[in-house]
This record gives C-alpha cells, sequence and structure tokens, in this order.
C-alpha cells in the first residue's frame, strides 16, 4: 500500500485540518439554525420572509427526504443504523480523496458528511430531523441546511464522476488521449 505524504504545513493544513474545520464549522452552523428556529416557534408555526418565496415553518420530520417512511415506528432505528454505515463509507471516500488530491471530491464529501452528521444528531436526540426552510413558490417539502448540505454535496459528487474524473462519462479528450484509444 502506498502512503501518503504531505509536502509542507500548507498542503497539511489545507487537505487535512480545512476538511476537518469545514465539517465541525457546517455541523455547528446547521444545529445554531435548528436550534434557533426550535426556540422562536411552535411546532408548524410559521413566518413569511419573503412573500410568495420563502417562510419559515418549524416541524419534525420522523420520516426521510420527502417524509418517506415518517408513519413507521421502527423506522427511526433503520435510519440511524443506515446513517452510521453511510457516514463511515463517506469518511473513508473522503480519505480515499484527499489521498488522491481529488479536490471536487473532496468538497462534495465534506457537505455530504457535514449534512449527514447534522440530521444524525436530530434523529439521535429528537427521533426525528428538525425542518424550517419553506418554499412557498413551489411545492416542495420543508428542509434544512443539512438537507441543502446533502443536496449540493450529491450534485458536486455526481459533477465530479460525470465530467472531472479521469474515467468521466462525458470529459473532453485530449487528442493524445483520442489517438491512443484508437490504437
Amino acid at each position: 500500500m502506498q502512503r501518503i505524504r504531505f509536502n509542507g504545513i500548507k498542503e497539511i493544513l489545507f487537505w487535512i485540518v480545512l476538511p476537518i474545520l469545514a465539517i465541525v464549522g457546517l455541523i455547528v452552523l446547521d444545529q445554531l439554525t435548528k436550534f434557533w428556529f426550535t426556540n422562536l416557534y411552535e411546532e408548524n408555526g410559521n413566518t413569511t420572509f419573503i412573500k410568495g418565496v420563502l417562510s419559515f415553518t418549524y416541524t419534525v420530520n420522523t420520516g426521510s427526504a420527502f417524509s418517506f417512511l415518517a408513519d413507521k415506528d421502527w423506522a427511526q432505528t433503520f435510519f440511524k443504523i443506515f446513517t452510521f454505515i453511510a457516514l463511515i463509507v463517506f469518511v473513508f471516500a473522503l480519505v480515499y480523496s484527499i489521498g488522491k488530491r481529488f479536490k471536487t471530491l473532496s468538497i462534495s464529501l465534506v457537505l455530504i458528511i457535514s449534512g449527514t452528521i447534522g440530521n444524525l444528531i436530530d434523529r439521535l436526540i429528537f427521533s426525528g430531523v428538525t425542518d424550517f426552510i419553506r418554499l412557498d413558490f413551489i411545492n416542495f417539502p420543508i428542509f434544512n441546511l443539512a438537507d441543502m448540505l446533502l443536496t449540493f454535496g450529491v450534485i458536486i459528487f455526481i459533477v465530479h464522476y460525470f465530467f472531472l474524473d479521469k474515467n468521466a462519462v462525458f470529459k473532453k479528450q485530449t487528442k493524445e488521449e483520442t489517438d491512443k484509444k484508437d490504437d
């Protein structure tokens, strides 16, 4: 197995310390926003921020995305176990991406890990996820900052694998790569 080497303190800060600080900072921000809205509103309390566009409505989602399995008693246990397993996979993927110096993949995994931990904390403490952001111009479920981190993380992850990875499906090939395939 090849050892990962970092050349200098700047590289260590960029590839190791920065992702850890970003994860911790994003989790803290997520938890602070949830704490604030939990204490500001009663459940299903609503405040319009931008009329017809954005409002804040505090609710607890006992399911997953789009309240999937919210009515099942066993769902919280399933989500907690599944989340722990997914989190382990994401952390290993982040270590791999850091070792390979894949910036976009590392950014996506930092966002995914932050969102996953943010929602996991809610599940462990409240047996559901605190949601409070409502888009009024579209019929869309209420969500939170952790959900946004997960969504943007997955989008960046997909962009990496479809366009930026060396084996990307839609990667523009150089003339040398095209010539090499023709041989």
